[in-house]
């Protein structure tokens, strides 16, 4: 089920129009990342009852290829403790005294092959960040920095942690087309779930959420 149908395709997004989306201020990311937001988003583990939430960081890597502006994004293992099967923007937890850029770039470059921080001074432009998005079932704060960057060729899934890899069009995610609902069981529970439907992607949950906020900055640039 479509969810907008009243929004025509917008103009292919540009980098500078990403640029512009991302320095818009003021403007409220966390009403953006409700619009894909689940009712139910699943049980959070016993020991968010007394411990502080964890904090993630990701990276979404945007550069141009074949004329448009595309993202990598990952599919999760169906076998992984965690998230298994999902999409999601390549990222992780710190290590010790690692800050949250320096997780995202280490993440990327360990999960897809990227090794952004070579583009330094070649087109490589950290762009933003946006508002850190909660995932319940962990106990974490997911911290999203945006990069714009050259062609990074060739990118190689870790065996251990990605099936697959997709270089999604922005264009595509900013079509108000592809933004469908389906229901599935979270907890048990039927839940009516939003989410992205690109490249034959179920882009839903907290990666989704981020994607809004992106996708919403981009339409307001």
């Amino acid at each position: 089920m479509h969810l907008d149908d009243s929004r025509s395709p917008a103009s292919p997004v540009t980098a500078d129009r990403l640029r512009r989306a991302l320095d818009l201020a003021p403007f409220d990311g966390r009403a953006a990342q409700r619009i894909v937001e689940p009712v139910r988003r699943g049980t959070p583990p016993v020991q968010a009852q007394t411990a502080a939430p964890r904090r993630a960081g990701a990276l979404a890597y945007v550069f141009e290829r074949g004329g448009r502006l595309r993202l990598p994004l990952t599919v999760r293992r169906p076998d992984l403790p965690e998230h298994k099967g999902q999409v999601s923007l390549p990222g992780g937890r710190p290590l010790p005294d690692e800050d949250l850029w320096t997780t995202a770039l280490r993440e990327s470059h360990e999960e897809i092959g990227l090794d952004a921080r070579r583009f330094e001074g070649n087109g490589f432009e950290r762009v933003g960040e946006l508002a850190p998005v909660f995932i319940p079932v962990t106990h974490t704060w997911l911290h999203v920095h945006v990069v714009l960057g050259p062609d990074p060729g060739a990118l190689e899934a870790c065996p251990r942690e990605v099936d697959r890899i997709v270089l999604v069009r922005l264009d595509d995610l900013v079509d108000p087309a592809n933004l469908q609902e389906r229901r599935i069981t979270i907890a048990g529970v039927p839940v009516d779930v939003p989410f992205f439907d690109v490249d034959g992607l179920f882009l839903w949950g907290a990666t989704a959420m981020a994607v809004s906020e992106l996708v919403e900055r981009i339409r307001a640039a």
